[in-house]
């Protein structure tokens, strides 16, 4: 099903597969490299990967027909995909809202979804992963990253066993039922239970409970009181202390 493409190096796979994608390249089509000089991850930030290390990826979906607020369902059924690819190798993870993978408070992958349109009409989307899988030591960064050789203690993981797990979980979810999607994911949502505190993009603190997320991505948080608060990406921050 898949049309696995590999390079040694490049500045990104996501501007890859965007540049390939434009260019007609079908649903699919898969980009992979060992080294990112220009690694992209969500909010602008750099993706920092030791070269060879890691599973670095960005695959080629046409979900044509698809409305603009129905693709955070690609998203959810992704990072199903690498929770359940991360199972295969005895790590239990978690999905940090929107689509950061964790295990426990570490974390482990990032994707970066982007979406080229014609018009109204969705013309392809491009899903980035930047998994850590051999490395174990990192650049000092504000969040705490992990590996699978971290937190198994073991080494020499063979990437494209990774890569072929990914792929053919989301194979199995892709256009699936998206009410069994949603399920899975809240199931294995980080801070699902519980309340924790939470700051607004305004700066305020709050402390909520996640209740749901919508269709659409937004999260959905409640408080102590029974109010109901809707966030997009960029406007809650998950607070640790």
């Amino acid at each position: 099903m898949f049309d696995i493409l590999y390079y040694e190096t490049l500045p990104s796979s996501n501007n890859e597969a965007i540049r390939l994608a434009s260019s007609g390249a079908p649903e699919a089509t898969v980009v992979v490299c060992s080294e990112q000089t220009a690694g992209r991850g969500q909010r602008s930030n750099r993706w920092e990967s030791s070269p060879g290390e890691n599973l670095t990826m960005s695959l080629i979906l046409r979900p044509l027909g698809m409305a603009a607020d129905e693709l955070f369902i690609l998203s959810k059924a992704f990072s199903i995909a690498v929770v359940k690819a991360l199972n295969r190798f005895g790590i239990e993870a978690s999905i940090k809202w929107p689509n950061d993978i964790y295990v426990e408070t570490r974390k482990i992958a990032g994707i970066l979804i982007e979406h080229s349109f014609w018009g109204a009409n969705l013309a392809f989307s491009v899903i980035g992963l930047g998994l850590n899988v051999n490395q174990t030591a990192f650049p000092p960064m504000d969040l705490v990253p992990t590996s699978i050789a971290a937190e198994t203690g073991q080494t020499g993981y063979d990437i494209n066993e990774i890569l072929s797990a990914t792929l053919e979980n989301f194979a199995l979810l892709y256009k699936s039922d998206k009410t069994l999607i949603h399920c899975e994911y809240m199931a294995k949502l980080y801070r699902r239970k519980g309340y924790f505190h939470y700051k607004t993009k305004n700066g305020a603190t709050l402390i909520a409970e996640i209740h749901d997320v919508a269709d659409s991505g937004e999260l959905i948080l409640k408080d102590k009181n029974e109010k109901y608060y809707s966030f997009l990406f960029k406007e809650i921050t998950f607070l640790y202390s």
